[in-house]
């Protein structure tokens, strides 16, 4: 008898949390991958920053920082770098600016969490629902032949039980998972923060590197070409006729 053949003694409910069980094996590991990248992407970027304010400010590594965020665009700490450099605001305008694109992109953290969250509280309900089943189950065979056959009622109980220990099982390797995803989210979010108000008290020197570095300047006028053509399509469409 193979694993997959013993579980499914459990009865109707492992169809359920077999799927389940795959489902947030799935999100655990994507999820680790990409806040793992997030993690060590944010605390490059925190790193240069911190080494900057703390001593004479180095244009190498700032415009290595720069162009590093123009091709890593996915990651939440570049997209605010990017949205630093190429926007005009000062002071607090710059401040609120950046806060508001940190909370928001923050959220993109805590995507499929949600999954985790249900398997931990839906597996065991659902492991003990299929008890109940299986219990009621043997009920229905002691009604029948009495209690002739206690080896048949046993042995229903028992595999009745698959059910409770499986969702047990889903749950608490759910839980393990989403504790040490959460820590993660939690040190992501602070070094996002710090992230932000370095670049707020370095605005002005990383703004001048960014201006004038020959090597930045294709980046800009490939973006500024591209926002051009948006806008000409833009209007071009809307004057077309309906």
């Amino acid at each position: 008898m193979n694993a997959f053949a013993y579980l499914m003694k459990g009865g109707p409910v492992m169809y359920i949390l077999l799927p389940m069980s795959a489902v947030a094996l799935a999100v655990s590991l994507e999820r680790l991958v990409v806040l793992r990248q997030e993690k060590v992407q944010t605390e490059r970027v925190l790193a240069v920053l911190r080494k900057n304010v703390k001593e004479k400010l180095d244009p190498k590594s700032v415009i290595a920082m720069i162009k590093e965020s123009y091709r890593s665009e996915n990651f939440i700490v570049s997209k605010i770098l990017k949205l630093f450099v190429e926007s005009e605001l000062e002071g607090e305008k710059l401040e609120y600016l950046i806060e508001a694109e940190a909370v928001l992109e923050e959220k993109k953290l805590k995507e499929r969490m949600w999954i985790l969250d249900t398997a931990i509280t839906m597996a065991p309900l659902l492991g003990l629902l299929g008890t109940i089943i299986g219990i009621v189950a043997s009920f229905h065979v002691m009604s029948i032949s009495g209690l002739g056959k206690p080896t048949q009622i046993t042995g229903g109980v028992a595999e009745a039980l698959i059910a409770t220990a499986t969702g047990l099982v889903i749950a608490i390797v759910s839980l393990g998972f989403y504790n040490f995803l959460y820590k993660w989210i939690t040190g992501i979010k602070s070094s996002l923060e710090s992230a932000a108000r370095l670049i707020t008290i370095l605005h002005r020197p990383i703004r001048d590197a960014y201006r004038e570095s020959p090597e930045l300047a294709e980046s800009r006028t490939g973006d500024a070409v591209a926002k051009g053509v948006q806008t000409a399509f833009r209007a071009e469409k809307s004057s077309s006729p309906a």
